[in-house]
């Protein structure tokens, strides 16, 4: 299982119908074969926002491709669960995690490794199983470009620039099925 782990500067992307890309933001990384996503607050969150730093802001299972912008996919989730700042702190609840993203020089905007620390995967794995039984998002099932159209709303768009000064730092790595979770 590939998993798209990546800090994010600000909320609403995605919004709360499980739109990935909505505003664009994450751009042709969207486009990326993966199998979950997993959102965490990044340590420099853009005024406003910095309420979800170090937080799960947001985790999708089993993407699917519902459309696209200039710059990526707009990706709905099969099982899908929004917490922006209500989300559990990684540095509390998953350390290894905490460490792997965050501490030890890891200040990288992009990490394609296919290779996760036994410990971290662990609690990678334990984020992925805390929504297998969520809901679709709510776009999920739209059946075309007219369905999508309803769907859209003018906030598109508003994270062309995110790329520019910001510090975004995406991970992509792969889990397996036999990792047992250590609660």
């Amino acid at each position: 299982m590939r998993v798209l782990i990546y800090k994010r500067t600000h909320k609403h992307d995605p919004d709360e119908r499980g739109i990935f890309g909505i505003q664009d933001c994450m751009g042709q990384i969207r486009n990326w074969n993966y199998d979950a996503v997993i959102g965490i607050g990044g340590k420099s969150a853009w005024k406003g926002h910095t309420d979800i730093k170090y937080k799960i802001n947001w985790i999708g299972l089993k993407p699917k491709v519902i459309g696209s912008t200039k710059r990526g996919n707009l990706v709905a989730f099969a099982h899908f669960e929004l917490y922006e700042e209500n989300g559990m702190n990684i540095k509390e609840h998953f350390p290894y995690l905490f460490d792997y993203m965050y501490v030890d020089g890891n200040r990288k905007r992009f990490d394609m490794s296919s290779y996760l620390p036994e410990n971290v995967l662990k609690e990678v794995k334990c984020i992925l199983d805390s929504i297998i039984d969520s809901p679709p998002s709510d776009a999920y099932d739209i059946d075309g470009d007219d369905d999508l159209g309803v769907m859209m709303n003018d906030n598109q768009s508003k994270c062309g620039d995110c790329f520019k000064g910001e510090e975004i730092e995406i991970t992509i790595q792969e889990c397996t099925k036999n990792t047992t979770c250590k609660k």
